[in-house]
């Protein structure tokens, strides 16, 4: 037993160290050996004038299957060193270009060669001019807080507008940029975040890169208050039970307007058709409360009667 202890567990570090040694030395031999690969090499444009731009879709990769040392051909595909694509001299408008085996970025004198050119066998680029264009931006706000608080409505950024640069033709459809979504699920204090663009169209830029947004999430304050329930249009001889509902107003501190819930009006739904006799209809409310002011009545619903009957 002490044998096996012994051989197994003296001098450790040195035959890890000769394992390591012998397992590099494998893999220096077993990757000499010749191999055929697919490699990716991806386009690069070069010598851009300043006043102009790309547009359309990005240029993908080159896609071709070489013949060499397998070492040689990981070290491509790991490193993967970009084709090069001049556009000097070129105007906005259409450029095509067909590539071909001088394009690629191959190491001279290690005897990698190119069996086939998989894709794409011409290069298509769209080439806009460059402008600028001052856009507001558009928060997504998602989620509801904590129980017991309330969001305003109102979403503060800093700055309100970005300038976007890219090309003209881009810009031209682009009336705003809607911001990365920000969550509110379980807040219960003011929110102050800085967010970055959802999504930009391609080869467009904002500036700055990200905006502050402050979201103001307060504790919310309840109020009940009884109200008649009014009649809609068309419901002449007909009469409701119970005549008046308790409104209850729910609303951010700091947003609750007592003048505005004050001249809130509740009435109930008149149907479309049928008898309406002893019928049960939902009440609602009107009178212009902001979003963020929530309303439910006590009971919900009234009974329509036809007076005299």
């Amino acid at each position: 037993m002490n044998l096996v202890r012994a051989l197994l567990f003296d001098n450790l570090g040195l035959k890890l160290v000769a394992l390591l040694l012998a397992v590099l030395v494998y893999l220096n031999v077993y990757t000499d050996r010749p191999a055929s690969m697919i490699v990716s090499f991806p386009i690069q444009v070069t010598d851009l004038a300043d006043s102009l731009t790309l547009a359309g879709p990005a240029p993908g990769v080159v896609r071709v299957e070489l013949r060499g040392p397998a070492k040689q051909l990981i070290r491509l595909r790991l490193s993967e060193p970009p084709v090069k694509v001049s556009v000097a001299g070129m105007g906005r408008g259409h450029f095509e270009r067909v590539l071909g085996i001088a394009d690629l970025p191959l190491p001279e004198g290690v005897g990698t060669e190119v069996d086939r050119m998989v894709s794409p066998r011409t290069l298509s680029l769209e080439l806009d001019l460059k402008g600028r264009h001052w856009v507001p931006v558009a928060a997504r706000i998602q989620g509801e807080p904590a129980g017991g608080f309330l969001w305003d409505g109102a979403v503060r950024a800093t700055p309100g507008t970005v300038e976007v640069e890219g090309p003209r033709q881009a810009l031209a459809a682009l009336d705003s940029v809607r911001l990365k979504t920000v969550t509110l699920v379980g807040r219960r204090d003011t929110v102050r975040i800085a967010v970055g663009p959802q999504s930009l169209p391609e080869w467009c830029t904002m500036t700055p890169g990200e905006v502050e947004l402050e979201i103001a999430v307060e504790a919310a304050v309840t109020r009940r208050l009884v109200i008649p329930v009014e009649s809609p249009p068309g419901a002449a001889g007909l009469a409701v039970t119970p005549s008046h509902v308790t409104a209850v107003v729910t609303a951010p501190r700091g947003g609750y307007d007592p003048d505005a819930v004050s001249r809130m009006s509740a009435y109930w739904v008149l149907p479309t058709g049928g008898s309406w006799g002893g019928r049960r209809l939902p009440v609602r409310h009107r009178g212009g409360l902001p979003a963020h002011v929530r309303v439910r009545f006590e009971p919900d619903s009234v009974t329509v009667q036809r007076v005299g009957r």
